[in-house]
């Protein structure tokens, strides 16, 4: 697909991993390529191949909302960010002790918290709370401004009925990005129904679904609640390795 000026292009790469692309710069967000999750009884390994392996990939940014290996990708992060690039990484303070222990360059390590905001000249970012329990007390979301669009990537976190005061909400949402696999304090297809409902995006698109066996996640059931719970809004569900223009 061709990008023009103005254009931005957003591409699911399975998992919770996207990338988004514009005429001056591409991102990607909670990219996992490899197998690196999968342990020696076979458990977390992937049900479906990568669309690319990490050093195919020319980043500007990689952004990793928290820590855990299928977001944070030990397989691959040595590739994204390399001699060979200028690729930086964005991401929150747990999250950059863990990719200095992987060896990235400090240097090339933006850290951003939750409230923080950075205005990185094509793009800004906001980061904002995810509730993802003890599983990871530093997890954040992202809402993405890009060429005229605002992506809200809502990271691995529970559904809390005072969510919109919890993230402190102050943009309208072009693209929220929602967990449906009901695993892990993951959203299920109806938490990211309500989600749509109560963060009213012009588009939700769900994800981190299928990736591996043990997680769960019904993209047809999340489109049945979203009939039944936000019948007003209007959802997409990507294969892998689809891309749509915002």
């Amino acid at each position: 697909m061709c990008i023009i000026m103005s254009d931005v292009l957003l591409k699911w790469i399975g998992g919770a991993g996207f990338i988004i692309k514009t005429d001056k710069l591409t991102l990607g967000v909670d990219l996992y390529l490899s197998n690196a999750c999968m342990d020696d009884k076979g458990a977390f390994k992937r049900l479906t191949p990568p669309l690319y392996s990490a050093d195919e990939l020319d980043l500007d940014y990689l952004l990793n909302s928290h820590e855990h290996g299928d977001h944070l990708d030990s397989g691959s992060i040595n590739s994204f960010i390399s001699k060979e690039n200028s690729t930086r990484l964005i991401c929150p303070a747990d999250t950059k002790k863990e990719a200095e222990r992987l060896g990235v360059d400090k240097n090339r390590i933006i850290e951003i918290n939750r409230g923080e905001t950075l205005d990185l000249g094509d793009f800004s970012i906001r980061a904002v709370p995810a509730d993802h329990g003890d599983l990871s007390r530093d997890a954040v979301g992202f809402f993405i401004s890009i060429g005229g669009k605002m992506i809200y990537f809502i990271g691995d976190t529970c559904f809390r009925t005072d969510f919109k005061e919890y993230i402190e909400l102050k943009e309208e949402i072009d693209v929220l990005l929602v967990p449906i696999n009901g695993k892990y304090g993951n959203p299920d297809a109806r938490d990211a129904a309500y989600f749509t409902q109560m963060l009213k995006p012009k588009l939700t698109i769900p994800c981190h679904f299928w990736l591996f066996a043990e997680h769960g996640g019904d993209p047809g059931e999340f489109i049945e609640c979203c009939n039944r719970i936000a019948p007003e809004s209007k959802t997409t569900v990507l294969c892998i390795g689809e891309e749509i223009i915002l």
